[in-house]
């Protein structure tokens, strides 16, 4: 006898419905608007805020949201800062950490 899935007792297929991952809105400015700020923020901050604040020279490869768009911070100028990649990514992974506990991060 060939093999037959299990009988679904009644239940019908269907689709699960599609959700966005995140429930902030995505606000970040897209195209050429992002690219000038962006470069604004590099320009006015070549050397990393966070190394910088340790005494270390290290040169800005990301722009950082201060406080994150998930989190309710804005996408504006005052909310940017210039991160060398390994502080972005030390940031980043201290934020999702916070988040996946339940809390806020912690502004450092």
């Amino acid at each position: 006898m060939a093999w037959q899935p299990p009988a679904l007792g009644g239940l019908k297929p269907s689709r699960a419905k599609w959700a966005p991952a995140i429930s902030a809105p995505d606000r970040r400015k897209r195209g050429r608007a992002g690219q000038r700020e962006r470069a604004q923020v590099v320009a006015e901050e070549p050397l990393c805020r966070t190394c910088l604040a340790r005494g270390i020279e290290t040169s800005t490869e990301e722009v950082d949201h201060i406080v994150p768009l998930a989190e309710g911070g804005s996408d504006t100028r005052s909310n940017k800062q210039g991160l060398c990649g390994p502080c972005h990514r030390a940031k980043t992974r201290r934020e999702d950490a916070e988040r996946r506990r339940g809390g806020k991060p912690d502004a450092a």
